[in-house]
């Protein structure tokens, strides 16, 4: 091999990130680390930041949210037709170096190694920014569907705030989320590839630009509208949005039906739907 050659893997390689992460199946449980197949196709669940002001440690401990447990509104939801699993991430790095780790390429890995037919990823707030980004830079890696729930794509003005008593091995983290980084990371972005089902989950309520912690311009940005990504809205706040029966109804619906992109027309429609409430 070349010497130019060389250069070029390096530079094509993915870098990998090593962060303690955590990925166990959610149902049908069981006690043995090994994935247990049961339906045809599996949902991971991937959750979003985890403010840690009075413990600074736990923000180096992947631990799973609320409603990525089996009692969820969401799990129950999303149980009737897919095996379903968790995946949690330590907090302690800018949100783009988890869609880098190790964890998450050997979770999705697993999970095509067990036979599903769909593997699917739904990721709320800082996770749908980490499942979109992971779909983008590893087109081939069995994902077929990503749902990206309440997502700062473009930032959320609420992570320029002095996080008072915020622990500072989760700075880089919080900090990553502000506009600048988000719309700066953004214009690296690759298109999303033409047969992947993907699908923006946009949670405003009445009257206001967004669900209080993130604009639904950011939730759904100007370049998936140009690629047609369709949006679904649900009239929630930021955490309701995986946490309601609302919410769970229809993320769940979304991962099983199946998701084309949309017309100009339809994309100036869902623009209209989106601003229809704002006096």
């Amino acid at each position: 091999m070349t010497p130019a050659a060389v250069i070029a893997g390096l530079i094509v390689a993915a870098p990998i990130v090593h962060l303690p992460t955590a990925f166990w199946q959610i149902t049908p449980s069981h006690h043995d680390a090994a994935v247990v197949r049961q339906k045809e196709r599996a949902v991971l669940l991937v959750h979003g930041l985890v403010p840690r002001p009075v413990n600074p440690a736990k923000a180096a401990i992947p631990e799973p949210h609320s409603w990525q447990k089996p009692n969820s509104y969401l799990v129950k939801d999303l149980a009737t037709d897919f095996d379903v699993f968790g995946f949690s991430y330590a907090q302690t790095v800018p949100v783009d170096g988890v869609c880098w780790s190790d964890g998450l390429r050997q979770a999705v890995k697993g999970l095509k190694a067990a036979g599903y037919k769909d593997v699917v990823l739904v990721g709320h707030s800082a996770g749908g920014v980490i499942v979109r980004q992971f779909a983008e830079q590893f087109p081939d890696s069995g994902v077929t569907k990503v749902i990206i729930v309440a997502a700062p794509q473009n930032g959320s003005p609420w992570a320029l705030i002095p996080q008072f008593g915020l622990a500072p091995n989760q700075e880089p983290f919080i900090k990553s989320l502000a506009p600048r980084p988000r719309l700066r990371q953004c214009l690296k972005c690759k298109p999303m590839a033409n047969g992947l089902e993907v699908c923006c989950v946009v949670c405003k309520l009445p009257r206001l630009a967004g669900d209080t912690i993130v604009p639904a311009s950011s939730q759904w940005p100007e370049e998936f509208q140009k690629q047609g990504i369709p949006a679904a809205l649900i009239p929630v706040n930021h955490f309701d949005a995986v946490r309601s029966p609302e919410g769970a109804a229809v993320i769940a619906e979304l991962a099983r039906e199946k998701l084309t992109r949309w017309t100009p027309e339809q994309v100036e429609e869902g623009r209209k739907a989106l601003m229809a409430d704002r006096k």
